[in-house]
């Protein structure tokens, strides 16, 4: 009977460290805009689900699954070094994750797979602050498509000119941009 109850009290001790490594340290916005501590679920079977829902629980419990929170009821959410912003894309209330933030922010969004996202290919978005979203496809077009956000910064404008842009470039600019346009 010994060897059972050590047995039971290892594979006790396993499910614990394994649920609890599902969490990871975050916050959450909640509609007033406080900054909620607590720990958000990691998931890492379907990275879609980052934006689509989160589950939080805060510091003091250890266990369990967490409440689980969508986009039309907090305006964001963080875990490990990503933050989330909820946003409306085309009548629904969405996750996408906050890539550079500023005068001019780039979002990233994966649509899930129920959507016709078969690939998982991300979506990208752009927004220059009091003014609409739009969308902005990582291609050899992709200069031509941030020139409107970056044009009141000619020296910056001068240094992209003739550079083949890609994602990092494109991250790069607008991080750029955006630390010598405060």
């Amino acid at each position: 009977m010994r060897p059972a109850f050590i047995a039971f009290i290892f594979i006790v001790f396993a499910f614990t460290a394994r649920s609890q490594n599902e969490f990871a340290a975050g916050y959450y916005l909640n509609a007033k805009n406080d900054t909620i501590k607590g720990e958000v679920k990691l998931f890492t079977k379907n990275e879609m689900d980052y934006y689509v829902k989160m589950f939080f629980r805060p510091l003091n419990i250890h266990t369990g699954g967490g409440k689980q929170m969508l986009p039309a009821k907090i305006h964001g959410y963080g875990v490990e070094d990503r933050h989330y912003a909820s946003v409306k894309l085309l009548e629904m209330w969405v996750f996408m994750q906050v890539i550079c933030t500023g005068k001019v922010t780039l979002f990233e969004y994966k649509p899930p797979v129920a959507m016709g996202n078969e690939k998982m290919e991300s979506q990208y978005y752009v927004v220059r602050a009091g003014e609409e979203m739009e969308q902005i496809f990582i291609s050899s077009k992709v200069r031509k498509q941030i020139r409107p956000y970056i044009s009141d910064d000619k020296e910056l404008m001068k240094e992209i000119e003739g550079q083949e842009m890609h994602y990092a470039e494109l991250v790069d600019v607008i991080t750029r941009y955006n630390e010598r346009n405060q």
